[in-house]
């Protein structure tokens, strides 16, 4: 029988889970657990059956350098099993691999840095970006070209050259780390936080956590070059406040604040999604001509949503709640509407999410 495979990062835990999805229903299946992940932040899956989990070790003071795991996937019965690990120079919240799957890039939200490591079982050097404070992603382009990362605390969205040559002083800051190739400032105190492509490479959605704006830029492929083409809110009519910058030394500023953290795009590209974590809610989006976004409404789902994904077919949502220890799947209809469908237990402080279809499915 047909099944999607699902993987969630668990934090708190210390654990990665593992859990089958129904393609036709949504129902979720736990199938196992692997532990020894601490502080398990961002996974970046490579389709061929190997997935790469960032751990930052215990905060505040680390017993092991912050690193990465490459897991190898059973396609049978969903087992990750842990293998080569390499360390990486600075804490990481978000994971990207590169087109050739050699190679990582990592944002660190902590250090405000993008870095670019060689997967654990490949040679090579690590590289360092200048990406600004509060670095929150590191998304490639669908042709490779160029790295994008959103700086929260800076509010701006740099853009590099990924075939840029490290071993050049041309392109290089002050500290020796690496220039973006641009950059474009977004509004003062929104906070940028993550970013999608369409799948043509030609519009890029942005999700910016302390505003709840969603902004949409057309792109240049040649150059990178980004344009401002529409913001919309995904927080109107919640009655919330603008955020704060948020770190380990900040307080609570309560749940009176917009804290928004993941946004999905569906495979054919109709429809966007983006969560919201004070109102534990996802607002949906329809995308229409020029790739511009029509609100559609909101959704309430797990307490402190931070993760989502859509499988590979596009028919459904996962959403996983920091503070419930639970992750929900949900139809998406041919309206854009989410109708709740399944429900399963997590170990503590799911963040992350991952599908995979394997080519030799079950």
């Amino acid at each position: 029988m047909s099944r999607t495979l699902v993987y969630i990062a668990c934090s708190a835990g210390g654990a990665i889970d593992a859990l089958a999805l129904d393609p036709d229903s949504g129902a979720l299946e736990p199938l196992g657990r692997t532990h020894g992940v601490d502080d398990v932040s961002a996974l970046a899956l490579d389709p061929a059956g190997v997935l790469y989990a960032a751990c930052n070790a215990d905060r505040p003071g680390p017993k092991v350098p912050p690193r990465v795991v490459a897991l190898s996937l059973d396609p049978r019965t969903g087992e990750a099993t842990a293998g080569a690990a390499r360390d990486v120079p600075v804490t990481t919240c978000y994971v990207a691999l590169t087109p050739d799957r050699g190679e990582l890039f990592g944002a660190s939200y902590h250090e405000g840095t993008l870095v670019r490591v060689p997967v654990p079982a490949a040679a090579g050097r690590v590289r360092t970006y200048a990406s600004g404070a509060n670095t929150h992603c590191a998304v490639v382009s669908p042709d490779g070209r160029f790295v994008y990362a959103a700086s929260l605390g800076d509010d701006r969205i740099s853009w590099f050259d990924v075939a840029i040559d490290p071993a050049s002083t041309a392109g290089t800051a002050d500290d020796g780390a690496i220039a973006p190739s641009g950059h474009v400032a977004t509004k003062q105190g929104s906070g940028p936080r993550h970013l999608r492509f369409s799948a043509d490479g030609s519009r890029v959605y942005v999700l910016h956590e302390l505003s709840g704006d969603v902004a949409v830029y057309e792109r240049d492929a040649a150059t990178g070059e980004l344009a401002l083409l529409q913001r919309v809110s995904a927080v109107g009519g919640m009655e919330l406040e603008p955020g704060p910058v948020r770190s380990a030394s900040t307080p609570d500023p309560g749940p009176g604040v917009v804290w928004c953290a993941d946004l999905r795009l569906t495979p054919d590209g109709r429809f966007l999604m983006a969560s919201e974590r004070s109102t534990s809610s996802v607002a949906t989006f329809a995308v229409r001509g020029e790739g511009l976004l029509e609100f559609l409404g909101h959704t309430r789902t797990e307490a402190q949503p931070r993760g989502m994904a859509i499988d590979p077919s596009g028919r459904f949502l996962l959403v996983c709640g920091e503070r419930s220890d639970h992750v929900s799947s949900y139809r998406i209809g041919e309206d854009g509407s989410l109708t709740s469908v399944s429900r399963a237990a997590t170990a503590a402080g799911p963040l992350w999410i991952e599908t995979w279809a394997p080519a030799s499915n079950l």
